[in-house]
């Protein structure tokens, strides 16, 4: 199996001579990671320019989100491959003194025996793999996205030692100052360590940033003067999260919102000022790219949108479920708007359209042959077959118009309910097996052709070859009763009487003829090479003078995929002149697709098992079967 992947790995960092602000940093190692994935090293070699000048965030981009440029910090040069993995240098930008700080204290207090955070690098890019077992081989890195400071990179990626640093540590084990440092000591600008001055300016600094990152944030909202001089009150003077601040301006605009809800005036005329489209949020994308994963093509417009690893990523955005207990958590998914029903209605959506691009996918044989309606309800489907009138009488100069008789017949037909359930269970999920889930709607899909096809062939099959039996007590193909039922070979010759007795066939009461010819040719699979050289042979087959074959062309042959006997067939008209075969429809001319997810009752909750079940409600019948003729050959 070969599909494209978003990766994220870890990386080791080191420092380089330089400024205080590079850092070596391992980018990855050829072999296997921690995640299963295995990277050739010819991969790693080729793909050298891809790293070269990427971009460094604080945290992964969330996913399908752009970042904000707050969020970078850094970048990535001079990259090699070099001693069997890719090496670079990873440079920290001035505006963000606060990582190098972090950085040089994370590596000062391991090599000091103190405890540290889990702070490292993580590449976020996109792979070409295929599967092999449980393992991953990359065979292409299609682009690196960035190279991002994470806390607890999978792979265990840390920053070792740095250089040029305001306090270090030298071989002997002892503290040595910076010449800033020294040079302070010595001019008697302080009484207290070097330890402490720098630590001193560190918190200033912190402190300044903050301040500056919160006069930016409150002039980006749209709060109240009241509410910002509130916030900057709370937060003035301290140190502080980016997070922080987030969550409590984010609180703000959230109880705000509701205060003024009420006072909102919904659904009254006409809007006022432009109204925009077209935009796609966070969850339509996620759609878009669900729909992907199920082999449903996207619009050209939207390509971008980043591939799907695969069902277990798509579950994991949706749901939060981490520990896979088949259970929704909030707290833990970061698209908006996300709820319960999110994971399902994306699936549904998504494999909704699969189905319908399997069903429509096989040629509907009984399309040129069936009238075809669509009902508001599942009361019995009356077809009324009319008729009897022949020709309109003369009316003399002022005499009266007579009373025209007529006929009308009625078949009835009920409606069956067709349909199953195949089963997502959390292993599957968790397995990543894209491939089975693939296969729930292009096999349901099929599933339903098949099912309406051996509907639409039972009509001429039933009974022996003589369909079903009608309201006048007949069955559908009756030699006496309804002139539609013979017994010879399917030949040029049989096919000419064929167009003649359809032809001949007659209105109910006026015995008038009806006029109307067969517009299609039905037969087995093993005819249809007899039928399309009497459909295209310039001359008549089964003819000794080269006689020219004038029935050339005059219908469509139709190959029935059911039916078994190698001799039988059939001709039918065209259902806007002659309504034959009937298909009515309930809830749409094509099968649907429905969910049970209830996280806490049904399936999901005692199987650990997302059900997709299909339905297709359909009836099938006969409406006239002057429309339809039989040769049952002996």
């Amino acid at each position: 199996m070969e599909d494209r992947h978003r990766l994220q790995l870890a990386a080791a960092l080191e420092p380089a001579a330089g400024d205080g602000r590079a850092y070596e940093v391992t980018l990855i190692r050829a072999g296997e990671t921690l995640h299963g994935w295995v990277f050739p090293p010819q991969v790693l070699r080729g793909s050298v320019p891809l790293w070269e000048g990427v971009t460094s965030l604080v945290d992964h981009r969330r996913y399908m989100q752009h970042p904000s440029v707050r969020d970078v910090v850094g970048t990535i040069g001079k990259v090699r491959f070099e001693k069997g993995a890719l090496l670079g240098e990873y440079r920290v930008l001035d505006s963000a003194d606060w990582l190098t700080r972090m950085l040089d204290q994370i590596i000062a207090d391991r090599e000091a025996g103190l405890p540290v955070p889990r702070v490292g690098l993580s590449a976020d890019m996109l792979v070409k793999a295929h599967r092999n077992h449980e393992q991953y081989i990359a065979e292409k890195i299609g682009k690196v996205l960035s190279v991002d400071v994470v806390f607890d990179p999978a792979a265990g990626g840390a920053f070792e030692r740095v250089l040029n640093s305001v306090l270090a540590i030298d071989e002997r084990g002892g503290d040595e100052m910076s010449d800033r440092d020294e040079m302070a000591a010595m001019e008697g600008k302080s009484e207290s360590s070097p330890h402490e001055e720098v630590r001193a300016r560190w918190e200033e600094m912190e402190r300044a940033q903050c301040a500056h990152l919160l006069r930016a944030s409150l002039n980006a909202s749209d709060l109240p003067a009241a509410i910002k001089e509130e916030i900057s009150g709370r937060y003035e003077g301290r140190i502080f999260t980016v997070e922080e601040l987030n969550e409590a301006i984010k609180g703000q605009e959230n109880l705000l919102a509701k205060l003024v809800e009420d006072e909102v005036i919904k659904g009254l005329g006409e809007p006022t000022h432009p109204v925009v489209g077209g935009v796609w949020d966070s969850l339509d994308r996620i759609q878009l790219a669900a729909e992907r994963l199920f082999g449903v093509p996207i619009p050209e417009a939207h390509s971008d949108i980043p591939r799907l690893s695969g069902i277990r990523e798509l579950y994991l955005l949706l749901s939060g479920d981490w520990d896979f207990y088949g259970r929704f958590f909030p707290d833990r998914v970061q698209l908006a708007n996300v709820t319960t029903s999110t994971m399902t209605s994306v699936v549904k959506n998504a494999l909704n359209k699969a189905l319908l691009r399997a069903y429509n996918a096989r040629p509907k044989w009984w399309a040129p042959i069936a009238y075809e309606e669509e009902f508001p309800t599942l009361n019995d489907v009356t077809w009324i077959k009319t008729g009897g009138i022949g020709d309109l009488p003369t009316v003399n100069e002022g005499a009266a118009y007579t009373e025209l008789s007529w006929s009308d017949n009625e078949e009835t037909s009920s409606f069956v309910k067709k349909g199953g359930y195949l089963g997502i269970t959390l292993e599957v999920i968790d397995r990543d097996d894209v491939g089975a889930v693939r296969r729930i709607p292009r096999e349901l899909g099929q599933a339903a052709w098949r099912t309406l096809s051996q509907l639409v062939s039972n009509l001429f099959t039933d009974s022996a070859g003589t369909g079903p039996v009608l309201s006048d007590g007949y069955n559908l193909f009756d030699a006496t009763n309804h002139g539609n039922l013979r017994t010879a070979a399917l030949s040029a010759s049989e096919w000419d009487t064929v167009i003649q007795a359809v032809y001949k066939q007659t209105e109910p009461t006026s015995n008038k003829r009806l006029g109307v010819r067969p517009k299609c040719l039905l037969v087995p699979i093993e005819l249809e090479k007899t039928a399309l050289q009497i459909m295209l042979s310039e001359g008549e087959p089964g003819t000794a003078n080269n006689e020219a074959n004038v029935r050339r062309g005059s219908a469509e042959v139709i190959v029935v995929p059911e039916w078994t006997d190698a001799n039988d067939w059939a001709a039918a008209c065209d259902p806007s002149e002659v309504e034959g075969a009937c298909i009515g429809y309930r809830f749409g001319k094509e099968p649907e697709l429905f969910i049970a997810d209830e996280p806490t009752v049904g399936s999901m909750f005692t199987n650990d098992e997302m059900r997709i079940k299909c339905r297709f409600i359909v009836a099938v019948g006969i409406g006239d079967y002057r429309a339809l003729h039989k040769n049952n050959v002996a």
